[in-house]
């Protein structure tokens, strides 16, 4: 297996991520300096309007915390390169399938252990 390749692209995964975490954190900041600056507008807002906008931050942070979960998972899996053991099935201890790790390069469960316990990790 090239681990190199498997780095590499962890790696420009893990820029991905932060750069779309730092979009929302960026986009957080502005919410709350608004809010912070006692912007009224709001209370002009329909009900709906204001439904809406609650759904978006709700989905924001839904997004965030899948974000924040992957790039946990990608900083794990460079962690397992750095220590020799990537591409180590957790569960059962047996290589992961190369095809499995191009697909999903943080998998940390080969195919046959993810069907058993019943994730895609």
């Amino acid at each position: 297996m090239n681990v190199a390749k498997f780095r590499k692209r962890l790696l420009a995964e893990k820029t991905r991520v932060e750069n779309q975490l730092h979009g929302i954190e960026a986009q957080d900041a502005a919410s709350s300096e608004q809010d912070e600056l006692g912007d009224l507008s709001g209370y002009d807002q329909h009900q709906a309007d204001s439904a809406t906008l609650t759904f978006e931050r709700e989905k924001d942070l839904a997004i965030e915390d899948g974000l924040k979960s992957e790039l946990e998972q990608i900083e794990m899996a460079l962690g397992k390169i750095d220590a020799g053991t990537y591409g180590i099935c957790d569960r059962c201890k047996k290589p992961i399938d190369e095809r499995r790790l191009e697909a999903l390069p943080y998998a940390t469960l080969c195919i046959s252990c993810a069907s058993t316990v019943g994730r895609t990790i």
